[in-house]
C-alpha cells in the first residue's frame, strides 16, 4: 500500500503539472518509478505499518473508542485479497516498464562529464603553456575537440541548464542563485530515461542538485558538495559495471577545479613554485571586489592561478584514467567532456566568474571520445576543430548518436548536432553563439547590469540588457582575430557592425524577455546558503561595491554609452 500510495502521489503531481500529457511522459513516469531501488518505499511501508499497529492497539482501550473504526480498517487491510491487490499495485511499475520500455539493444552507453570552472586555455589542446592535461590531450587527438566552443553563461547553474536542455538561460529560467530549472522544460535525463536507458547523476556542485530542478529523468541522483572526484568516479564505475549489457546514461559533475584552489597534497607544488600563500573563497572574492582589488597582490593572484592549474592536473589524472579504462574495456562508449565556464585571473581586472561575458569565462573546453569500435561503426574520424560551436549543441549531439527522439510537444532545441564534425563533413561553418548573465556587475568591472553577448563572423558584441528598464545602456565590440584578449572596444568606430550584430541577436530569437519577479525560486536552507556562499554565491554581495560606478579596474574595458 505504501508503494502504491507513493506512486499514485507522484503520478498525480506529474499529471497536475501537465508533464504527463504535454510531453507524453506517462511512460517516462513508469520507467523512472520502476527503477526506484525500493529503500524509500520500504521505509514508508514500515512507518505506515507501525502507525497502523499502534492505532489498532490503542483502539482496544475503553477510553479510545473513537479509534475502533481504524482497528476495523486495519483488520480489513490484512485480508489476503487486499494484500494481494496492494502487492499488485506495488509491482505495477515493474510490469508496465518491462512490457513498454523501449529496447536499447545496439545503443551506446553515454558518459557526460562536466569539469566545473575550467577555461579553454588551461587545457593542453586548448593552448595551455603548462602540462595540465596530458591524458585529456591524448583523448582529444583521438576523438573530437572544439577550440571555439562557447558556453551560454559564465557561471554554473545557467550554463549547465543550457547544456541539459539546449535552451538559452532565459528560456530554462535557472538564472539566479535561488531559481530552478523550469519543470516544463525537457532535459537530457528525461530524454535518455524515456528511451529506455538507465540514468544516474553524480554532482559535487551545490548548484546542480534536485532542489534546483536537475533531477527529472535521473533514476538515481547523488549530490555531495564535499566530495572530490575520486569517490564520485568510483561510484560511477560501480554503477556502470552493474549492468554492462544495458545502455546507460551517466552525468558526472566534478567541482575540484573550483576555488579555493586547494590542490591535493601530491599535486601541490607541481606548477606553483611562487612560495606565496593565497586562498580564495566566496567572502575573500567579495572583499577583493569591494576593496577595488587591493586585498590580493599580483603575486598572490599568480599563486592562485598556478594552484588552479594543479587542480586541473588532478582532474586530468582522475578523469583521464576513468575514460581510458572505459574505452579499452567496452565497445559501446561515447564520452563528452565539457566545462560549464572558465575563470578570470585579472584578465579584465577581476577574479572568479559570472560577472562578465569575456572569453576567459565563456570559451570553455568541449571534447568527445569514443570506443574505437563505435567510431568505426559510425564512420567517425579524429579531429580538432576550429569552427565556432555552442554548448547548446551538446544535447542534440548525444540524442543523435543514441538515436533518441525529442517530443514534438516539448520546446524545440536551440542547438544542432555536432556529429557532422565527427565525420569531417565538407564545408562545415561556424555557428553564431549567444551567452548571457544576469549578474549586475562588480566594483571592478562596473555596474554594467545584466549582459548579453553575440559572437559571429569574427566579431563579438556584448550589450547590457537594453530591454530592462533598470539596466544601464552600454555596449562593447571586439574583432577577435586582431584582439583575442578583448582589450580594444571598437563599438564607437564600428557602429554599423555593432548595430547589425545586435539586430541579428534579436532576429534569431536568442533574447527571451521575462519578468524576473515572476520566476519560481527555492527557499534555501541555511546549509544550502552556506554551501553557495562558500563558492561565491552570497546574497547581494556583488552590489555592495557598485555605488561608485566611476571606478574601473586597470584591465577593465570601458563601455560605449548607447542611446535608446
Amino acid at each position: 500500500m505504501a508503494s502504491a500510495l507513493t506512486g499514485s502521489w507522484r503520478a498525480f503531481g506529474m499529471w497536475s503539472s501537465e508533464g504527463w500529457s504535454d510531453t507524453g511522459d506517462g511512460l517516462l513516469f513508469w520507467l523512472t518509478w520502476s527503477a526506484d531501488p525500493g529503500g524509500r518505499r520500504l521505509l514508508l511501508a514500515a512507518a505506515l505499518a507501525l502507525a497502523g499497529l499502534l492505532l489498532a492497539f490503542a483502539s482496544q482501550s475503553n477510553r479510545l473508542t473513537a479509534l475502533r473504526p481504524w482497528s476495523a480498517l486495519v483488520t480489513f487491510a490484512a485480508k489476503p485479497w487486499v494484500c494481494a491487490m496492494c502487492l499488485a499495485l506495488a509491482l505495477l511499475p515493474q510490469v508496465i516498464a518491462r512490457v513498454l520500455a523501449p529496447s536499447t539493444s545496439g545503443k551506446p552507453t553515454v558518459v557526460f562529464i562536466l569539469l566545473d570552472s575550467i577555461r579553454l586555455d588551461y587545457v593542453g589542446w586548448g593552448g595551455s603553456e603548462l602540462n595540465t592535461t596530458p591524458r585529456l590531450d591524448a583523448l582529444a587527438h583521438a576523438g573530437a575537440a572544439f577550440t571555439q566552443s562557447i558556453s551560454q553563461a559564465s557561471w554554473t547553474k545557467p550554463a549547465v541548464g543550457s547544456l541539459m536542455t539546449s535552451q538559452v538561460p532565459s528560456a530554462h529560467e535557472a538564472t539566479t542563485r535561488s531559481t530552478f530549472l523550469n519543470p516544463k522544460m525537457r532535459a537530457v535525463g528525461e530524454a535518455f530515461a524515456a528511451g529506455g536507458y538507465r540514468t544516474m547523476a553524480l554532482s559535487s556542485n551545490p548548484n546542480i542538485t534536485p532542489d534546483f530542478g536537475f533531477a527529472p529523468g535521473f533514476q538515481f541522483f547523488v549530490h555531495d558538495a564535499t566530495s572530490t572526484a575520486e569517490p564520485l568516479i568510483a561510484t560511477a564505475k560501480d554503477w556502470l559495471a552493474a549492468a554492462p549489457d544495458h545502455a546507460s546514461f551517466l552525468y558526472l559533475h566534478l567541482n575540484d577545479a573550483h576555488y579555493p584552489y586547494d590542490p591535493a597534497p601530491q599535486y601541490t607544488g607541481l606548477f606553483n613554485h611562487t612560495g606565496v600563500e593565497a586562498h580564495l573563497d566566496g567572502p575573500a572574492e567579495e572583499e577583493f571586489r569591494n576593496s577595488q582589488g587591493t586585498t590580493f597582490s599580483t603575486e598572490q593572484v599568480e599563486s592562485l592561478r598556478l594552484s588552479y592549474a594543479e587542480e586541473i592536473r588532478y582532474l586530468d589524472d582522475q578523469v583521464g584514467v576513468f575514460v581510458e579504462e572505459l574505452l579499452a574495456s567496452r565497445n559501446d562508449i561515447l564520452v563528452v567532456i565539457v566545462a560549464d565556464h572558465g575563470e578570470e585571473f585579472l584578465d579584465h581586472g577581476d577574479l572568479g566568474h559570472g560577472h562578465t561575458l569575456y572569453d576567459e569565462l565563456i570559451r570553455a573546453p568541449l571534447q568527445f571520445a569514443w570506443s574505437p569500435a563505435l567510431g568505426a561503426q559510425m564512420g567517425w574520424s579524429a579531429g580538432i576543430h576550429g569552427e565556432q560551436v555552442r554548448h547548446i549543441d551538446v544535447l542534440p549531439t548525444l540524442l543523435d548518436v543514441a538515436n533518441l527522439a525529442w517530443p514534438d510537444s516539448a520546446r524545440e532545441m536551440q542547438g544542432a548536432s555536432l556529429t557532422p564534425f565527427f565525420s569531417n563533413a565538407n564545408a562545415l561553418e561556424g555557428r553564431p553563439a549567444f551567452a548571457e548573465t544576469d549578474h549586475l556587475g562588480t566594483a571592478l568591472s562596473g555596474n554594467a547590469g545584466a549582459l548579453r553577448c553575440y559572437r559571429a563572423e569574427g566579431y563579438k558584441m556584448i550589450v547590457s540588457a537594453l530591454w530592462q528598464d533598470l539596466s544601464p545602456k552600454r555596449g562593447w565590440l571586439f574583432r577577435l582575430a586582431a584582439d583575442p584578449g578583448e582589450r580594444n572596444n571598437i563599438a564607437a568606430d564600428q557602429l554599423a557592425i555593432f548595430g547589425q550584430l545586435r539586430a541579428r541577436m534579436f532576429a534569431e530569437g536568442w533574447i527571451v524577455e521575462r519578468d524576473m519577479s515572476a520566476l519560481n525560486a527555492v527557499e534555501l536552507s541555511q546549509a544550502k546558503e552556506d554551501e553557495l556562499s562558500a563558492i561565491g554565491y552570497a546574497t547581494g554581495g556583488e552590489m555592495k561595491g557598485l555605488m561608485d560606478s566611476s571606478y574601473l579596474a586597470p584591465h577593465a574595458v570601458p563601455w560605449m554609452e548607447l542611446q535608446d
